[in-house]
């Protein structure tokens, strides 16, 4: 995989020249059932964008981007991809699953695995147009999957089949490109072969979130780091934020001094510790914060590190 450049955007608002966000999300509320997870969400992302979305387990990440596919109907609020709302543009958006939701003993191939990601675009009961073939097999040129084309889906290897899913994703050219821990049981090659390979497509223009446990992965990669509890209260470029910042605000507390490492494997610093707040004890972060921010408060670098 070829490396490309990393396209830097940290605002929340339009990039210069850029007038059409791919992604824009507006005061979303949305949940199942009577409980709403994500509580006054509003999220845009620029063309070019590589950008990591940070929270602990049923912080919103995977509620978000259910609703972003259009595969959960908000209760109020909007979602326009492209302009459009979300179910009409979901032709438009790769999404790239956790591994474990493929069903890799599933008797086909690596290029008809390729193919089913254009399921969508072609209908359930209708032959691959060669067109189809084309996008397919520049796909896997891109994923470095040609010579395992013909192999059986359930011979492949952790990394490997990391690269299906990405490929499966890249086979209808998306403009917005959805990850679902994608780093998760991949090796340290096959991550930097990624990384590069998502830097690349950022730099031509592919928007891509990618929801992630892992911190130091998500800094290394990305250029912008959202953080969700309910709503987005955390949004700032991925340099300005320090390891043991992001771990203490994750994990819903503040670091107990300066400089002290909370992060995993972090070591002793000199880095303030960051005002982030946290969510109150019924885990509604529409709430104040321990720090006496307003409900809706988005923690920027400058207040972590104050």
């Amino acid at each position: 995989m070829s490396k490309g450049t990393t396209m830097l955007g940290s605002k929340n608002d339009p990039a210069p020249g850029s007038e059409n966000p791919t992604l824009s999300i507006q005061n979303l509320y949305a949940g199942y059932g009577r409980r709403a997870v994500l509580r006054d969400f509003s999220l845009t992302l620029n063309p070019g964008e590589f950008v990591g979305l940070l929270g602990a387990n049923g912080a919103g990440k995977t509620t978000l981007l259910r609703a972003i596919m259009g595969l959960l109907h908000p209760a109020s609020g909007s979602i326009r991809v492209l302009g459009s709302t979300a179910r009409t543009a979901r032709a438009r958006i790769g999404y790239v699953p956790q591994k474990h939701q493929f069903q890799w003993d599933f008797p086909i191939t690596v290029k008809d695995a390729v193919m089913t990601g254009r399921t969508r675009e072609i209908g359930w009961f209708r032959r691959p147009k060669t067109a189809d073939w084309v996008k397919v097999f520049h796909a896997l040129e891109r994923t470095d999957l040609m010579p395992l084309k013909n192999r059986p889906i359930g011979e492949l290897s952790g990394g490997q089949r990391q690269r299906v899913l990405l490929a499966r994703a890249l086979a209808v050219e998306p403009a917005l490109l959805l990850l679902d821990e994608p780093f998760t049981g991949v090796d340290a090659p096959t991550q930097s072969a990624l990384t590069g390979l998502y830097r690349q497509l950022a730099g031509e223009g592919v928007t891509i979130l990618m929801s992630t446990h892992d911190i130091v992965a998500a800094q290394e990669s990305c250029s912008r780091l959202c953080g969700v509890r309910g709503s987005l209260s955390l949004d700032g470029k991925a340099e300005d934020f320090s390891p043991q910042q992001l771990y203490a605000w994750v994990h819903g507390r503040e670091l107990e001094g300066e400089g002290e490492s909370t992060g995993k494997g972090g070591s002793a610093g000199t880095n303030p510790s960051p005002k982030i707040g946290v969510p109150s004890a019924d885990g509604d972060s529409t709430g104040s914060t321990r720090q006496g921010h307003p409900a809706g408060h988005r923690v920027t670098p400058q207040e972590a590190a104050a």
